[in-house]
Parts: structure tokens; sequence; C-alpha cells
């Protein structure tokens, strides 16, 4: 009988014993599925927060892009009738209608005022054939700006002492009030600048490679160069380098880079620009051409 009481005794505190056990188990499996669960929840309120960002900021890019689309009539009154919108990506553009294009443009500046603002008895297009010539003929420094102060002083004044304050102030003039068909128009010049000899001059004033890749060494090698863009609006700074990179592009295929000028920090510096830059209507054809670039140099 004792041995039995024993026996019921042993039972009742194992079971006792197990009960508790289970419930602290229990309680302790509840703690950690909770705070898994609370976990789950943050990561996921997280990562929820963080897709709203990003929709606000491309809803933000995308009403961006379309503000930054120029209307269809402000295209035909620059560029003329008829007339293809000229673009980053396009290869091969006839003469014909470059020619057009270049033609309607600078008739397109001489209906405005600036020619009176400025008291212009030349028409643009001559305006912009003398420019080419004096900057063609005395290229700012590339290299050897900083052996002493009157170098960098004569290489930041090269604009102004080249072309004067007039002409210079009638050229920010122009940037700035065109600032909406800056792409197109650049894009046009690029075209032009680049065609096989120039089109053979069927339109004149086109500076030659050499004089080209000697600016685009200035602006994106030197202090004067950098400088000059940092004053300027943004997307003239974005353009002028990502033509600049081009350029010098082109230079190393001719085997013309005679400063001896590494492209690849640049490509490398215009990426992470256009990248953080909005409101570029060619935005993602600039960053499509850079990577190329990037893996022609690459190594």
């Amino acid at each position: 009988m004792e041995r039995l009481i024993k026996i019921l005794i042993v039972i009742i505190v194992l079971g006792i014993t197990s009960y508790v056990a289970y419930d602290q188990v229990g309680k302790w499996h509840k703690k950690r599925l909770d705070a898994a669960l609370e976990y789950e929840r943050k990561e996921c309120e997280e990562k929820t927060a963080e897709l709203d960002k990003k929709i606000v900021s491309l809803q933000e890019e995308l009403a961006l892009q379309k503000e930054a689309l120029v209307p269809r009539e402000k295209l035909l009154e620059v560029f003329g009738e008829g007339s293809s919108e000229i673009s980053p990506e396009q290869e091969e553009i006839s003469c014909e209608e470059l020619e057009r294009q270049i033609t309607t443009l600078f008739t397109y500046l001489d209906n405005k005022e600036y020619r009176k603002s400025f008291g212009l008895k030349e028409s643009t297009y001559e305006l912009f054939q003398h420019v080419v010539k004096q900057i063609s003929e005395k290229p700012p420094m590339v290299t050897g700006e900083m052996k002493d102060l009157s170098s960098l002083i004569r290489n930041m004044a090269h604009f102004y002492k080249i072309l004067g304050k007039k002409r210079i102030e009638l050229i920010k003039e122009i940037l700035s009030n065109e600032s909406e068909v800056a792409e197109s128009v650049m894009a046009l010049f690029f075209a032009w600048f680049t065609s096989v000899d120039c089109c053979e001059e069927k339109i004149k004033g086109c500076p030659s490679l050499e004089v080209l890749y000697e600016y685009a060494g200035f602006f994106l090698t030197t202090l004067a160069g950098k400088s000059y863009l940092l004053r300027r609006d943004s997307k003239v700074r974005i353009l002028t380098g990502y033509y600049s990179v081009l350029i010098l592009d082109r230079a190393n295929e001719e085997a013309l880079n005679r400063h001896g000028i590494d492209i690849r920090p640049c490509i490398d510096f215009l990426s992470y620009d256009i990248t953080n830059q909005r409101g570029l209507i060619y935005k993602k054809q600039y960053l499509e051409e850079l990577v190329d670039l990037r893996e022609k140099y690459r190594g």
C-alpha cells in the first residue's frame, strides 16, 4: 500500500513538473513567435515605406520627364516643317537634313529679339561662323595651365578674351531662353560636326576634330574649363560634358589624343552626374552610350 502511495506521489509530481515545463515552453515559444512576427512586421513596414518612396520618386521623375518634353509646335518652329527630330541615338543623318535644320535654326534665332537687343548687324549664322573661326585660331590651354598664375588667369578668362563681353552675354542669353530645345540643338550640331568632312562644307563654320578635341580636353580636365561649366546651368554643363566625352572618344579612334587624356574617369564622373540629373529628355540614351564606352575602355 505504501509503495502504491509513493508511486502515485511520483506520478503526480511528474505530472505537475511536466505541466509547468510545458507551460514555460509554451510561453517561451509564444514570446519567440511574437518577437519573430514583430520583426517581420517592422521589416515589412520598412520595405513598404521604401517602396512608397521609390514610387513617389518615380512619379516625380515621370512628371519632370513629361514637363521636359518639348511641344511639337516648338520643334517645328526651331527646326522647320517636315524635319525629323534629331536625337542622340541616331547614327546617320543626311547632309540635306542637317543643312535644312541648321539653316532653319539660325533663321528662328534671327526672328527673335536677340539681334535687336544686342545691336547686332550680322545674322546669328554669321556670328556663329565668326565665333568658330576665333575660338579655332586660339584654343585654350589643356596642359600647363598651373605652371604659373598668369597661365591660369589667361585660361580662366579664355572666352571673354577671345569673344568679348557682348558676344558672351548674347550666347548666355540664347542658352537661357532656348533651354528647352538645348538637347535637340546639341545633338544636331554634334551630328554636323562629326559628319563626313562636315558634309563637305555645304554649310560653313564646322570646326575640325582637332579643335573640338582641344575644347573637350579643356572642359573635362582643366581647372578653368571645369570652373566655367560650374557657372553654367546644370543642363548645359552636363550636355557639354557628355559631348566632350564623345569627342574625346572620336579623337582616340583617330589617334588625335595628343594630350594623353584618360577618358575612363570622365565617363564615370559623367555617368554619376547624368544619373542624378532630372529633366533630361534623352537621359536613358546618354547613360546607355556611356555604358558602351565604359565597356569599350575596360581594362
